[in-house]
Order: structure tokens, then sequence, then C-alpha cells
């Protein structure tokens, strides 16, 4: 079992400054589970201590079992994939991949049959006799991966491995890094600032911020279901838009924002969890995807139809992004492309009220 455990685990450096608060995170056997967040959170932090290179300051962490707060990186059975690639540059390919396994005295077989398994995978056979410079920055992270895989290692860490390529080249390598998951059956941890990268490849993800872990959870279920504001809005691209009010609960129970310009008759879905906020100011917030324009044609059980004054308008594709202003707050409605909108137009938009997410203005978690 190739188990990750942190149970408080805290990192201070010198001068008090605190990077990561006390996280407890369980990596099941054979799990994908992503640390994701905004720069500065302790997600690569977290990761390095994972791996041994960062001392934890507080808690302990457990390998399989085994507590490995003092074992030294070489000893927890890890491999590590970085950034920046780390490769040798005088080197090959092959001699890249083979040199984990050198530097442990495994017999020259093994070392070759390891290292053209791996190049199957990974599919750089072509490529074993170039050195480093001679490839793409895919096929260097390519590369760095089947260093990691021949040493057939129980937990594999990624740091932020696809920051340094192109676009196009980040969905390849996303889509490869995950296919290898379900090959190797292995337990992966991976950082990364990209949400999108995080909800389309981990089987749970941990988010985190300022040291802190906000929620662990499933991909869909951190969709659907943010434990706080700050979740809310990470999640979700475009992000999520955010109106703050106050619930009145006369004549039933309805939401008003603070300037009056957006106003919704709660009743029935939301009237338990919100009767006790009656006359308290509250987050709103629904998503881009949740607002509809008039043309649509979407079944909805309880809606709020708005008029609005269309600010910017993007065009991505297969799809437009609205921005139009209420109140003094940016929204934005991501609409299918039907007609070609543009700034300055008046559109009636329809707000889908099933779909709306409220939190506490006080402390931003969740009113479940």
């Amino acid at each position: 079992m190739a188990e990750v455990i942190l149970k408080n685990i805290s990192k201070v450096y010198e001068g008090g400054n605190i990077a990561v608060k006390s996280v407890n995170i369980n990596v099941n056997d054979k799990e994908f589970v992503v640390l994701v967040g905004p720069s500065g959170c302790g997600k690569s932090t977290t990761l390095r201590m994972i791996a041994g290179l960062e001392e934890i300051t507080q808690g302990e962490l457990f390998i399989d079992g085994k507590q490995v707060n003092d074992v030294s990186p070489k000893d927890r059975d890890i491999a590590m994939v970085f950034q920046n690639y780390a490769l040798y540059p005088h080197m090959t390919v092959y001699e890249n991949m083979a040199f984990g396994l050198k530097l442990r005295k495994f017999n020259k077989t093994e070392i070759k049959n390891r290292v053209m398994e791996a190049a199957k995978i990974l599919e750089l056979e072509e490529y074993l006799d170039r050195k480093p410079k001679a490839l793409s920055g895919g096929q260097r992270q390519r590369v760095a991966v089947g260093r990691a895989i021949v040493r057939k290692p129980k937990v594999f860490l990624f740091d932020e491995p696809l920051s340094n390529l192109d676009a196009k080249l980040r969905v390849q390598m996303r889509t490869q890094i995950s296919k290898l998951h379900h090959r190797l059956n292995a337990t992966m941890i991976y950082v990364t600032h990209d949400q999108t990268e995080a909800m389309t490849m981990g089987d749970k993800i941990v988010i985190m911020k300022d040291g802190d872990v906000h929620q662990v959870d499933t991909p869909l279920n951190l969709y659907n279901n943010p434990a706080n504001k700050f979740v809310a809005g990470f999640i979700g691209s475009p992000s999520m838009n955010f109106i703050e009010g106050k619930i009145i609960s006369d004549n039933g129970i309805s939401f008003k924002s603070n300037g009056g310009g957006l106003s919704f008759n709660l009743k029935g879905k939301y009237e338990d969890k919100l009767k006790s906020f009656h006359n308290k100011n509250v987050w709103l917030g629904i998503r881009p995807e949740d607002i509809y324009d008039s043309a649509s044609n979407v079944a909805l059980q309880s809606f709020v139809n708005l008029n609005v004054q269309l600010d910017v308008v993007e065009p991505m594709g297969n799809e437009i992004f609205l921005y139009f202003i209420v109140d003094g707050t940016q929204f934005v409605a991501r609409i299918p492309v039907r007609e070609m909108p543009v700034a300055g137009q008046s559109k009636n938009l329809i707000f889908d009220i099933d779909k709306l997410h409220f939190f506490d203005s006080e402390t931003e978690q969740s009113i479940r």
C-alpha cells in the first residue's frame, strides 16, 4: 500500500514566516491527488516536505504506513518530477533515464529493460541517443517523467511539471500523465496553480490558500458544493459571480442586493438554510454558465429576468462571454454563440435560481 498521510504538518521558516499551517491530507493507494491554489499558498512546500527536500517543522508524515519525518529523500521510495525538468545536459536521454538506477547499483540488463519499457510508454524510443538540447520542451518533460517511471517508486510527486510548456503541449502532456496514472496504477501527488489541470486530472483535489487547506474533495463536489467563497471563486472559468446583499424573510425568503439591482424570491429550495439569516448580509454567488440569454430555450423551474447593458463582449469561438455591471459589481455570463451582441447593447438575461450559492458575509463559509 502506497498511502501517504499528513497529520498536522506545518512549516515555519526562520523569522516566523509560516508557509504551511497544520495540514491534514490523506492520499489513498493508487490515488491521483492534486494540490492547487494561488502562488504562495504552500502547495509546493507541502510537496517538498513529502519528498524530504524541506524539513517538517511540526506534525507527522507517513508513507506506506511508516513515519518518514527523519528519513532521507533517497530512502522514502518516491520519485519527483520538477518544473524545470532537471535533466543532465551532457547525458543522452537513455543516460538521463538510467542514471538513478546506476546509482542504486542495478545491473545493466535490468536498467536497459526498465528504460526501454518507460521509453515505449512515453514514445521516446527514437530519441534515446539525443541530448536534452536537441529536444522540445514537451519531449524533455517526458524524459523527466521517464526518469521517475524507471524507479518504480511507491509514490510519484509532480511539482508544476507543465508550467513551462505552451498551451497546446500542456493539454497533450496533461492527457499523457492521466493515461500514465491509469496504466501504472500508481499513487501520484501533483502540484499546480492551474485549476483546469486540477479539475481534469485529479481523483481528489486539495484547495490551498495562505498555508491552509480550504477543501479536499472530488472535482465535481468542489464545483457543485464549494465549502467557502474562496473555493467557489477559484474553481470554474470564468470565476463565479458574487454580489453582497441581505436575506429578507417577510412573506417568504428573498435576497436583495445592497444596491437594489438584483432581487430573488427564494421560497422553497433555500428557505430552511437561510431563515436564520433574516436581515443579515450574505454573499450570493452564481456561475457564468448558469446565466442564460433569452434565446437559450432552457427549461428552468425558477428564474429571474434581468435587462442589462453589455459592458464587454468576448467571442471565444463556440461561446461568448458577456460582461455587465450590477450595482457597481462586474458580472459575466457564458452563453453559446447564436448571435454576436456588441458592447453597449441592451440584453435580457435569465438567472437560474436553482443554481445559486450563498456564503456568510462574516465567515465567507457556505450556507448549506
